[in-house]
């Protein structure tokens, strides 16, 4: 039994970047922007001119999406710099006790070096979630408990 001092949750939005399911604490997360069809759409133009935009794709290792305009964009603010990261889908907001459901990575990822960004797992609806910190700068120290990857 987790001792009532240790009760924390953590607030993270999920997404999808091909076959992962990836998660990212919701307060680091300035803008969220949605495909035109959808409600709440934002463009990319309306966002910044100078916004430095990253494939989450690419750096998954996976093929370029052929139906870009679906794609959602996740905005942060790095080191006083804004970045979007393309995502293919925004999942839910979930609430995750830390002290029972987030775990260290598995060694397998942790010598991935395309993976720094990476500093944990959790479980979600029978899903493991893969969390990022996409605030990662290489200078930044690792989260209290993990180790901290960035994606080359």
């Amino acid at each position: 039994m987790v001792d009532s001092s240790e009760d924390a949750t953590l607030a993270i939005l999920t997404f999808w970047v091909g076959p992962f399911l990836l998660g990212v604490e919701a307060d680091q997360i300035a803008q969220l922007t949605r495909p035109s069809g959808q409600r709440l759409s934002t463009h990319i133009s309306e966002v910044a001119s100078d916004l430095k935009v990253m494939d989450l794709r690419s750096a998954c290792g996976l093929a370029r999406e052929t139906d870009e305009e679906q794609r959602q964009l996740l905005v942060v603010d790095r080191a006083g710099e804004r970045v979007g990261y393309r995502v293919d889908q925004v999942g839910e907001l979930i609430s995750i006790d830390i002290a029972m459901y987030i775990w260290p990575l598995p060694p397998l990822l942790e010598i991935q070096k395309r993976w720094r960004q990476l500093w944990g797992v959790c479980q979600w609806e029978n899903e493991l979630v893969l969390l990022v910190d996409l605030q990662y700068q290489p200078q930044n120290k690792p989260k209290e408990g993990y180790i901290s990857h960035e994606w080359t």
